[in-house]
């Protein structure tokens, strides 16, 4: 039996379990990713991500190779039970993130490029067809068995910390012993993936058919790649709802099956289910481990990707030598509450959409007709993602708000996303001219400074045109502490001020002094 010891050992690796183990790559830590499937699951599940994954994936840097194979969403279309439109999301496109604001995408495609990015650091290793089958805490470790599914040889690894991103059925939630809370929301649903050498309906929208007979939904995913999803009707059998003949039947408003591949068709059940706990000293949960999401808002995966972005700069903190609390515990504190939210919006929004009462449905149609009509639609996260909120931010304007990503430039140089020039920590972004400056005192971070919305080409500081000050004049702040996941820790008016609050999460990246 071998043995090693890893910084992170991180269980699963799909797109969530993946994104870890870039993540942590990119932060020199020593990691291994298993994953009891050998190969990446060809059949397509997920199929939208957002501007804020995009944004992560370009900190981990394979945000260039996924883009090339997806489709920028730009809108979806909700017909009521009249066949008529009811309502139109769609979304800016001033890219205040770096991205646009939605993303379709192909599982599958995705999970490998995911997976292959890894090669590109000797410190992480990547081990398929093995399952974690034993798990055993201790003060200052995680041990675990591992056993690979081909062979049968096993193999003892310890860790710093274990990441359990190995989905609903998770060994790593059934390890620690976590129970799962249920908002009470069950419906299935028929998924079917189709590959076609025509465009079905808007290329770069979706649809929405709340019609009480059977909702319905149709997405368009990247290049030859569709989806349709049916709710089954009470009484209805899954295995029946899978067959081809009820397929074809389902199908032929739009297209016949002689014209297109099946894919994939499956029954899936959608539910609300949230961990109570999403940690236990060591031992982390992430993704569909620690919660699962109904579809109807395109969250499901954006939620763990958001989960590991969180934790893994928090873990690499604290390996570094960063006091482990509060700023471990502040990972549950900061990323539960936005996935209830969040959740609540997807609940909302699927039981209006899965009203079979005819009566029920066109009252609905005319609630949301007239409140299209005012601007009084209920917030969903496509009118924006709510902040975060508790855990490691401060009091002031603008803290637990996503950081805006403009395209900067510095100087006379080339146009980049703003990420691209910031370090991986804790930094401060300010309005003001430090080197002439009474407030020229160490803030405790790396310094980032702006030009203002006129600036000269000449002028050496990062110009993003107005992006930039207009951000900090709406928060009345020249100083904004942001974080290593570029939330916004706090504002502040003055150098000292600014100070202050680096002090208060410095800590948290900063070796402790012996």
């Amino acid at each position: 039996m071998s043995v090693g010891h890893r910084d992170v050992v991180v269980v699963g690796c799909g797109p969530v379990g993946a994104v870890a183990a870039n993540l942590a790559g990119r932060d020199g830590l020593s990691t291994l990713v298993v994953d009891r499937s050998p190969v990446v699951f060809e059949m397509p599940r997920a199929i939208h991500f957002d501007a804020q994954v995009m944004r992560i994936l370009q900190q981990a840097g394979v945000a260039d190779e996924v883009a090339r194979d997806t489709r920028v969403w730009a809108r979806s279309s909700f017909y009521g039970a009249d066949g008529l439109l009811n309502r139109v999301h769609e979304w800016p496109r001033e890219r205040l993130l770096g991205w646009a604001e939605h993303y379709l995408f192909y599982q599958p495609t995705f999970e490998a490029v995911l997976r292959s990015s890894l090669a590109r650091y000797p410190h992480v290793e990547v081990a398929l067809g093995v399952e974690m089958v034993g798990m055993r805490q201790h003060d200052e470790y995680v041990e675990l068995d591992l056993r690979d599914r081909r062979t049968g040889e096993r193999r003892r690894m310890s860790a710093a910390y274990v990441i359990g991103a190995d989905g609903a059925s998770s060994q790593t939630r059934a390890a620690i012993g976590a129970d799962l809370a249920d908002s009470g929301f069950d419906e299935p649903w028929l998924v079917v993936d189709l590959l076609t050498d025509r465009e079905l309906g808007e290329p770069d929208g979706s649809e929405m058919f709340c019609d009480p007979r059977r909702p319905a939904t149709r997405v368009p995913g990247p290049g030859r790649h569709h989806r349709w999803e049916f709710m089954l009707l009470p009484g209805e059998d899954p295995v029946q709802m899978q067959r081809r003949e009820t397929i074809e039947a389902l199908l032929r408003p739009w297209v016949s099956l002689g014209e297109v591949e099946i894919v994939r068709a499956a029954v899936y059940r959608f539910h609300a289910l949230v961990a109570r706990r999403w940690r236990d000293r060591r031992v982390f949960l992430a993704g569909d481990a620690a919660h699962q999401t109904p579809p109807f808002l395109g969250q499901g995966m954006c939620h763990g990707i958001r989960d590991v972005q969180n934790l893994v700069w928090k873990l690499a903190a604290v390996l570094r030598g960063a006091p482990p609390e509060p700023l471990l515990d502040s990972y549950q504190a900061e990323r539960a509450p936005h996935v209830r939210q969040i959740i609540d919006m997807a609940v909302a929004a699927g039981r209006d959409i899965c009203l079979l009462d005819p009566v029920a449905a066109a009252a609905r149609d005319r609630r949301v007709r007239q409140a299209a009509t005012t601007g009084a639609l209920p917030k969903t996260t496509f009118q924006g993602m709510p902040p975060l909120h508790g855990g490691l931010f401060s009091s002031t304007p603008g803290a637990g708000e996503l950081f805006p990503q403009p395209t900067v430039t510095v100087g006379a140089g080339p146009w980049v996303r703003l990420d691209d020039l910031l370090p991986s920590a804790t930094v401060v972004l300010t309005t003001v001219v430090l080197t002439t400056s009474s407030d020229a005192v160490d803030l405790g971070a790396p310094v980032i400074e702006l030009a203002p919305a006129q600036a000269p080409p000449s002028d050496p500081r990062v110009q993003s045109g107005s992006v930039l000050p207009d951000w900090f004049t709406a928060h009345n702040a020249r100083f904004a502490v942001v974080r290593p996941d570029r939330y916004v820790h706090g504002t502040a008016s003055t150098a000292d001020a600014a100070a202050a609050l680096v002090r208060d999460i410095a800590p948290a990246e900063q070796p402790v002094e012996s």
